[in-house]
């Protein structure tokens, strides 16, 4: 194997595995940040938990449907929209004045957060040597872990600090 294949394999593990701790990180976007959301919009837990659960039907449903465009369109340009998508789905959430736009903005995150299991597979079947696919998938899964990780530290550490909307136009730096 040449020193250019290692680099190019190392490349795309690398840049696959952030955009997946990325869609990991969006998936506790908002449980992250329930405290300050249930005092800023007078929310149950119902109405909280509701907001995930949109998140993930949008996503899950989602999820088949991105297959198809990732056939279509390519991989690359999907994943590009996803992260795209969940940038102003932080953005959408931090202007929210009322439930029905939390609503939308979890639904722009579901929608968001469906392409990277099609399109990070994908890219990684296509683009990594198959001597360092066990490897490619190792990354792939703990780089979701570590986005589950960071995104309570992150989210509730900022809003303590500067308010859940500020929270949430710092999320949206990250996938942009």
């Amino acid at each position: 194997m040449t020193s250019s294949s290692l680099r190019q394999d190392a490349r795309v593990i690398g840049l696959v595995g952030l955009a997946h701790g990325v869609s990991h990180f969006y998936h506790l976007i908002l449980a992250a940040l329930f405290p300050w959301l249930k005092a800023g919009f007078n929310l149950t837990y119902a109405e909280c938990g509701f907001l995930m659960t949109v998140f993930f039907v949008v996503s899950g449903v989602g999820q088949t449907l991105a297959g198809f465009v990732v056939d279509h369109v390519g991989p690359r340009k999907v994943l590009f929209a996803g992260l795209a998508l969940l940038g102003v789905s932080a953005l959408v959430l931090a202007a929210a004045p009322n439930y029905l736009m939390l609503l939308a903005g979890s639904m722009l995150a579901g929608l968001g957060n469906s392409v990277f299991h099609p399109a990070d597979y994908t890219l990684l079947g296509q683009r990594v040597s198959k001597e360092r696919m066990a490897h490619a998938f190792s990354v792939h899964g703990i780089s979701g872990n570590l986005g589950w990780a960071a995104a309570p530290l992150f989210l509730a550490g900022t809003a303590a600090v500067s308010g859940w909307r500020s929270a949430l136009l710092a999320a949206a730096v990250i996938p942009l």
